[in-house]
């Protein structure tokens, strides 16, 4: 099993993290600093949230699937696309300092959830 608490993703020179809440590691949420704390705000951003080149042809969502054996291989695929919008983000030297300033500014990851049901 993936050990959540270590890098999400080192490439050239940037490292990316787990965002965590409750002791547990958000799903869509990263960090630019180990062990990095939702509720403590400040050092994370949403993944969904950069730029739609880097999202392009890959699905974020983990597939609904019955069997523990197929839910771990379901993760790890999430996993690996979620690392490949990453790499994408790294290469076009994406700002992320910016992102997780606009994830802050704008209320964070329920701001946007309530935007995208429109309440």
């Amino acid at each position: 099993m993936v050990n959540r608490r270590k890098l999400m993703l080192s490439h050239d020179g940037v490292r990316i993290y787990h965002s965590w809440k409750g002791g547990r590691a958000l799903t869509w949420w990263y960090a630019l600093a180990p062990d990095h704390d939702a509720e403590g705000g400040g050092r994370d951003f949403d993944i969904r949230r950069l730029p739609e080149a880097y999202l392009a042809g890959l699905d974020l969502d983990m597939a609904r699937v019955a069997d523990a054996a197929q839910t771990l291989k379901a993760y790890e695929r999430m996993l690996d696309a979620h690392r490949e919008v990453l790499r994408r983000a790294i290469d076009a030297r994406h700002d992320f300092e910016a992102s997780v300033a606009r994830d802050h500014r704008k209320g964070g990851a329920w701001t946007w959830l309530r935007r995208a049901i429109g309440r």
